[in-house]
């Protein structure tokens, strides 16, 4: 069982980091240098988030990793629009349909990755 909590240790760090880092990189002034694909940056930032969530609930029993992962993706759902809406103030930024829908599809495949890996290890004996 030690390594169950590893494994939600981890998905909390995980998690953890990565609100900050999202917050971080959506809130602060548009920087002028050009990163690409803002909608690719925005499902790059979130998959962890989801990945992370998914790992945290780990030790749940399956039944109840399912409930926590739907209580997951709700969040990052919200997380995402309110990311986008305190955009709206900010010099150089602006809310975005397709950056929220990027966040949700980063956030939803890193939860189905998590929540894979989380199985996988349960299999293993984690």
């Amino acid at each position: 069982m030690m390594r169950a909590e590893l494994l939600r240790k981890i998905g909390q760090g995980i998690t953890a980091l990565s609100a900050v880092v999202i917050a971080y990189a959506t809130l602060r002034p548009n920087v002028t240098a050009d990163l690409g694909s803002d909608s690719l940056l925005h499902f790059m930032l979130f998959f962890p988030l989801g990945a992370g969530g998914a790992l945290w609930m780990a030790q749940l029993p399956p039944l109840l990793q399912k409930r926590a992962r739907l209580g997951i993706l709700l969040l990052i759902l919200f997380f995402g629009a309110a990311t986008e809406l305190m955009q709206i103030p900010i010099e150089g930024r602006s809310a975005s349909l397709s950056d929220f829908f990027a966040d949700a599809a980063g956030g939803g495949l890193g939860l189905l990755v998590g929540g894979w890996m989380a199985a996988r290890a349960r299999r293993n004996g984690v």
